[in-house]
C-alpha cells in the first residue's frame, strides 16, 4: 500500500467533509466504489476510512456503510502542528540529569501519575507465564538458554516482522532484554567510544542515555512530527561529519509520534549505502498503529545488512515483560557475543510463557483491541487538552504509538515547572529530555497509554492552571 496515496486520500476527504462538499450525514462511498473511482487498492481506501473514523470524520453503522459527523472540536483547534526542529549541527557529548531517573522511580513513564494500579489486567498473559514456570524442566532452571534466545521465540517473532514486510528466519534474530538492551548491543557493535552518531531531534531520551554510557557524539538531526526525520538534513550531514552510525525511530517515534514516509526510508537507505553507514532502527511502537496496518520497517528495503532491527514486547504488551529482540544482519555474531557479556542468557519461562501467547492468537487478539483504546484515548487528549491547556502553542498529531509532543509558549520551562506540578501530584515529561543541546525547554511529551481515568483527567486540569499561572508564580 503506498502511504503516499493514503495520506493524499485522507487530506483530499478531510477537506471535502470540513467544506461540507460532504454534508454531515450524508454516506461515503463504499470502499470498493472509492477504490474504482480513484484508481486505489481496497486497503488503501480501508485505511483512510480507518484514520477519518479515529479523527472522529466519520463513522460506521453494520450493514450500511461509513456516514458523514462532521467536523469534531478536537479538529478544530486553534493550534499548529509543532514545525520541524531546527537542533544545533554539531556533534556534542550527552550528560543526562536526575529528573528521568525521578520519572522512573514514580513510575510515570508514560502517566501523569505515578504507581497506579492497571485497570485492566491481562490474564491471558499471566496464564501462559504462570503455565511456562510451572512446566519448566530442572535442566532448564540449572542451565542457561542458549545466546540467541529459544528458538520457538524467534520463529515466532519472524513470523510478525512478515507484517512489516521484513523477511527473516528465525537464525537472524537474537533475544535480548528488552529494546533498549538490543539498542545497547546495536551501538556497542557498529560504534566505539568518541565516535560521531546521527539521531533524531527530539529524539528517544533511552538513545541519548546510552550514548553518553558508552561515550559518544550526539549529531542530531531536524525532524518534523509529521515525517520524522529529515533525509535532506542527514544528507547535508554526511556531508560534513565523520557519522558512524544513524539511530532513527520510521513507526511513530517518541516524543512527537512521527511516521516516515515509504519514500523517505528508502532515500535514507540510498544516502548512506555509499559509505556503508549502519542503520539502528527503533520499531518498538510499530505494532501500534491507529489502523490494522502496521507501517513497513525501513529494514525491509535493505539488502546488505546494515539495518540493525530493534524491538520489544514492552509498549505493545507489558512494560514488565523484559523480552526484546534484535535482527542485527551483518554484526550478528558480535551482537551474540555482546550478549553473553552484557546479559549472559535470556529468561527462558519467560520466553516460553511468550510462545504460548502468540501460538494461541492472544496477542493478536490483544492488539486489536489495544489500537482501538490507543485511538480513542488519543482522540480524547486532544479534546482535553483544547479545553485544558488554552495556551498550548501546537502539539503533534500522531497516526499511532503511545504519546504526542506538545509546545507551550517560549517563557515556560517544563523543567523548572516539573518540580511544581510534583507538589500537585502530576508527573510531567519535560521537552528538555529529549535532546543533547538547551531545547525544548517550553515543551512535553504527554501519553494517551492509560485510560483518562477522574484522576487523570483532574491531572491535566491542574497542569492547564500550573501552566496559566506560570509566568506570576516564577521567583
Amino acid at each position: 500500500m503506498s502511504d503516499f496515496l493514503y495520506r493524499q486520500l485522507v487530506r483530499e476527504l478531510t477537506e471535502e467533509i470540513r467544506t461540507e462538499r460532504r454534508p454531515v450525514g450524508s454516506k461515503m462511498p463504499s470502499i470498493r466504489t472509492l477504490s474504482q473511482q480513484r484508481g486505489l487498492s481496497k486497503s488503501t481506501v480501508l485505511t483512510a476510512y480507518d484514520r477519518l473514523e479515529a479523527d472522529g470524520l466519520i463513522s460506521a453503522r453494520p450493514r450500511s456503510g461509513y456516514y458523514v459527523n462532521g467536523v469534531q472540536t478536537s479538529d478544530t483547534l486553534p493550534i499548529t502542528k509543532p514545525l520541524t526542529s531546527k537542533p544545533e549541527s554539531t556533534p556534542l557529548p550527552v550528560t543526562s540529569g536526575q529528573v528521568l531517573v525521578d520519572i522512573m522511580e514514580r513510575g510515570a513513564a508514560f502517566d501523569l501519575i505515578g504507581h497506579q494500579k492497571s485497570e485492566i489486567g491481562k490474564e491471558s498473559l499471566r496464564r501462559c507465564l504462570a503455565r511456562a514456570q510451572r512446566k519448566q524442566t530442572t535442566r532448564e532452571q540449572n542451565n542457561y538458554d542458549e545466546p540467541a534466545g529459544l528458538y520457538e521465540l524467534r520463529s515466532q517473532i519472524a513470523n510478525r516482522l512478515l507484517a512489516g514486510a521484513s523477511h527473516l528466519s528465525a537464525d537472524e534474530i537474537i533475544i535480548t532484554a528488552g529494546c533498549q538492551h538490543a539498542l545497547l548491543l546495536a551501538l556497542m557493535a557498529t560504534t566505539q567510544h568518541g565516535d560521531v552518531v546521527a539521531v533524531e531531534s527530539p529524539g528517544f531520551y533511552g538513545v541519548f542515555q546510552l550514548f553518553e554510557a558508552l561515550g559518544l557524539k550526539a549529531l542530531e538531526l531536524p525532524s518534523s512530527p509529521e515525517t520524522g526525520l529529515s533525509p535532506d538534513a542527514l544528507e547535508l550531514s554526511l556531508q560534513h561529519w565523520d557519522i558512524k552510525a544513524l539511530v532513527v525511530s520510521p513507526s511513530y517515534s517518541t516524543p512527537t509520534g512521527a511516521s516516515m514516509p515509504e519514500a523517505n526510508k528508502q532515500r535514507i537507505l540510498e544516502l548512506t549505502q555509499s559509505r556503508d553507514l549502519p542503520i539502528i532502527e527503533d520499531d518498538i511502537y510499530g505494532e501500534l498503529s491507529f489502523n490494522e496496518q502496521r507501517p513497513r520497517t525501513l529494514h525491509s528495503y535493505d539488502n546488505s545488512g546494515r539495518v540493525l532491527l530493534c524491538s520489544s514486547v514492552s509498549k505493545s504488551l507489558s512494560r514488565d515483560l523484559r523480552v526484546g529482540w534484535i535482527a542485527p544482519g551483518r554484526y550478528r555474531e558480535r551482537v551474540k557475543q555482546l550478549k553473553l557479556v552484557t546479559s549472559l542468557a535470556s529468561c527462558q519461562a519467560q520466553q516460553r510463557g511468550l510462545v504460548d501467547f502468540l501460538q494461541e492468537g492472544s496477542f493478536d487478539r490483544h492488539l486489536r483491541v489495544q489500537r482501538q483504546k490507543l485511538r480513542q484515548q488519543y482522540q480524547q487528549l486532544l479534546e482535553m487538552l483544547g479545553r485544558d491547556l488554552p495556551s498550548m502553542q501546537s502539539c503533534s498529531r500522531p497516526e499511532g504509538g503511545l504519546a504526542l509532543w506538545v509546545e507551550l509558549p517560549e517563557p515556560i520551562d517544563t523543567l523548572e515547572l516539573y518540580g511544581r506540578s510534583l507538589q500537585q501530584g502530576i508527573i510531567l515529561t519535560p521537552g528538555r529530555l529529549f535532546t543533547a543541546q538547551e531545547r525544548y525547554r517550553n515543551a512535553l511529551r504527554i501519553s494517551f497509554a492509560f485510560p483518562w481515568t477522574e484522576q487523570r483527567q483532574d491531572a491535566l486540569k491542574r497542569l492547564g492552571q500550573l501552566v496559566a499561572e506560570y509566568p506570576a508564580s516564577k521567583t
